[in-house]
């Protein structure tokens, strides 16, 4: 072996992880109220495979390194801005919470 790292991708059972969410968003843009079962499985399967692909790209990102850190997803994440700003946006109000729950 090379000192390559393989990443592939888990195969998992879905348990329907995403449904009541994305049912609500998807009414939330005009669909009906409650939407196709279908049209939500086939969202959350969309879904799904964008989470992971990301994840797989973050753990190449990071190397030989065991452990995937943020800069790793926001290496990953670079080429679109918006997704950018809004991981960098909920770590500063993580960065708030835990400050403000620090001080009771």
């Amino acid at each position: 072996m090379d000192g390559q790292v393989e990443i592939t991708k888990k195969q998992f059972p879905r348990h329907k992880l995403f449904s009541r969410e994305l049912s609500t968003l998807m009414y939330g843009f005009g669909d009906t109220s409650p939407p196709l079962p279908e049209s939500v499985d086939v969202l959350e399967d969309i879904l799904i495979d964008y989470i992971n692909n990301t994840c797989i790209q973050a753990a190449k990102a990071s190397g030989r390194r065991t452990k995937v850190t943020v800069d790793d997803f926001k290496f990953v994440l670079r080429k679109d801005p918006k997704k950018l700003a809004r991981v960098e946006e909920l770590i500063a109000m993580n960065k708030e919470i835990e400050t403000a729950r620090s001080l009771f």
